[in-house]
């Protein structure tokens, strides 16, 4: 993809921050906690390089473990029928209608899950002053009628306080600090993969995620195709160098 525009002057962007988004998710571990300070990549987000979702996909792990268990549970209650109980055989046949509907219910998710477009990393992690590159796996397959956008920036969300009759009041503003706009049209009718190469600049911030004003990358995707464009957004993994590597390229 060939880059049109870069930026440095910060502005607001119009999203959640990551304090938002993460509300009621499990606590991001200590700095350090359970993983070298010096690669925080093992241990701030759950990375996956093969097939990252997007930023702001629905997280189903936990409600499919639930299903799971209610359907145990229901299998359970099918000892009742050794009781030759008619009250509970009655009752057994009406938990299993229940439990047939959350089977189906659960598989049906379990298919729209497997074709979710997915972000594949080829470089992890990349580092300030390097390349970051991936493939956006379409599932479904994409049907491009125009040309391709992509967006590199770097995030960070800034504290701001507002003042109440009730007192102060803290929110988190995101702020992009750089961004880089690259363009690519597409030749074939239909859009399976979709490479991306970036150059990352030296002198910005990299991932810290181990904060309240946390500091992020993202890749933002435009495709234009009938009916509403596709757009997502992936939360990228560019780091500031490791201090061995700092040290090397003094």
């Amino acid at each position: 993809m060939e880059p049109i525009e870069e930026s440095r002057e910060p502005h607001r962007l119009y999203a959640p921050s990551r304090s938002a988004r993460t509300a009621g998710a499990p606590a991001t571990p200590a700095r350090g906690q359970g993983g070298s300070p010096d690669e925080p990549w093992t241990w701030d987000h759950p990375w996956r390089p093969g097939g990252q979702d997007a930023d702001d996909a629905p997280a189903t792990a936990g409600r499919w473990r639930g299903r799971l268990i209610l359907i145990g549970l229901i299998g359970l209650f099918n000892l009742a029928f050794l009781a030759h109980s008619r009250l509970l055989e009655n009752l057994v046949v009406i938990l299993d209608l229940f439990g047939i509907v959350i089977l189906f219910d659960l598989l049906l998710r379990l298919w729209q899950a497997s074709r979710r477009h997915r972000m594949r990393w080829t470089t992890f992690p990349a580092f300030l002053g390097g390349r970051l590159e991936g493939v956006l796996v379409a599932r479904p397959v994409l049907e491009p009628i125009g040309a391709v956008r992509a967006i590199l920036r770097c995030v960070r969300d800034q504290r701001i306080v507002h003042t109440t009759e009730t007192g102060d009041e803290t929110s988190f503003e995101p702020t992009v600090l750089y961004q880089q706009i690259a363009e690519a049209t597409i030749a074939e009718d239909k859009l399976k993969q979709l490479p991306l190469s970036f150059a990352i600049p030296a002198d910005v911030p990299g991932t810290d995620l181990g904060r309240q004003e946390a500091t992020y990358w993202q890749v933002a995707l435009r495709i234009p195709v009938v009916g509403p464009d596709f757009e997502a957004v992936f939360l990228a993994p560019v780091y500031a160098p490791r201090s061995g590597q700092q040290a090397a390229a003094r």
